[in-house]
């Protein structure tokens, strides 16, 4: 997931509030809308909201999706004729809201993230609904979302959508933004178990550490989405009058689909953390098992350099009292069997105290 240390609002300050000022690079807006009941199905791409109005004098459920936010004129016109209050328009256009829920009495709004991966990161963007009396708005920052299954089953004329309130409508949205979240998290269990198998093998992997903390920083990003997200949908789980007492049990199930995301991402979060201690530690311990070696090493040298510069000291005057083995024919192989023995006790005398005792590696280490 790429960081944004900070993310700027598109107004100036003391800008009036709810005033629209589109964010710089902001898509232009395509308006596609289903409207259904239980026997019609209508499906337009619309241009303007005069076309919009239309749909909803047929008293029918009403779900108007608009992707892209450049387009503020048509924005505010929708926000007229759908009633919405300016400061929530304000919200949908400034795209990096907190996940939240706020009750205007004649509507409900919702904010919450759709995570995507997208070229080996994660995107994050802001989803925008409005449920009123007959309709829902979902407002989104660019085309491509986890919604087609919602749409199919209104194609398929599912009867409990195609029955329903518009508010279990926005609970399918809801929903099926939730249950996108649960592939992703598969998708970083198995890339934790792949780091975690390649801690414990690899001896020379430079860029792991950095792997590792990319993906406890992604876990962290994901938390921050989620958290929010589980007092959202708390809120719709107390009384409204948008929001019949069926749906809001099945509101309080996506909630328990929040909080089990929640315990995984802990979960994962804490195996990344763990990980990079784990990882330190074979880093020490490897170094430990190289220090001991160049110990050992050094100590077997240690009395045979004694020996060697004793003898090289060039002490000889000619005196029988001097080092007399200098002049003795047996010396120099003496000599050598004597290092030789005294480094072969070393090393016996080493393995003997577990000293030598290495774990063997695998092939190929």
């Amino acid at each position: 997931m790429k960081a944004k240390a900070f993310l700027r609002k598109q107004s100036r300050p003391g800008t009036p509030p709810g005033t629209l000022v589109p964010r710089e690079g902001a898509l232009k807006p395509v308006v596609r809308i289903m409207a259904y009941d239980k026997d019609e199905l209508a499906e337009a791409t619309v241009e303007s909201a005069a076309e919009v109005r239309q749909y909803l004098k047929r008293g029918v459920t009403c779900w108007v999706d608009i992707d892209g936010l450049g387009d503020t004129k048509l924005i505010g016109e929708l926000g007229e004729l759908f009633g919405l209050h300016a400061l929530a328009l304000e919200d949908v256009v400034n795209a990096h809201q907190r996940s939240k829920v706020e009750d205007y009495d004649t509507n409900i709004f919702m904010v919450t993230r759709m995570v995507t991966p997208r070229a080996g990161h994660l995107e994050l963007e802001q989803v925008s609904l409005f449920l009123g009396k007959n309709f829902v708005l979902s407002f989104q920052e660019r085309p491509g979302d986890c919604f087609d299954p919602v749409r199919d089953r209104i194609r398929k004329g599912g009867r409990r959508l195609r029955l329903a309130q518009p508010d279990y409508l926005a609970y399918a949205l809801l929903d099926a933004l939730v249950d996108s979240y649960f592939p992703l998290l598969e998708t970083y269990g198995d890339k934790l178990d792949d780091l975690e198998n390649r801690v414990l093998e690899s001896h020379t992997d430079n860029d792991l550490i950095a792997e590792i903390y990319e993906a406890k920083r992604t876990l962290h990003g994901l938390r921050h989405v989620v958290w929010p997200l589980r007092d959202a949908l708390g809120t719709l789980t107390l009384d409204h009058a948008l929001i019949t007492d069926e749906t809001r049990i099945f509101i309080r199930d996506c909630r328990d689909h929040i909080m089990q995301q929640l315990d995984i991402i802990e979960n994962f979060h804490e195996r990344a953390a763990g990980l990079i201690g784990l990882h330190l530690s074979m880093l020490s311990v490897r170094m430990n098992e190289v220090m001991k070696v160049l110990t050992i090493i050094a100590t077997i040298f240690m009395p045979l350099t004694f020996i060697v510069g004793v003898y090289g000291m060039n002490f000889d005057t000619g005196l029988s009292g001097n080092m007399p083995e200098l002049h003795w024919p047996y010396a120099y192989p003496v000599l050598w069997a004597i290092m030789l023995a005294m480094a072969g006790g070393m090393v016996y005398f080493f393995r003997w105290m577990g000293w030598l005792s290495f774990a063997r590696r695998k092939d190929g280490e």
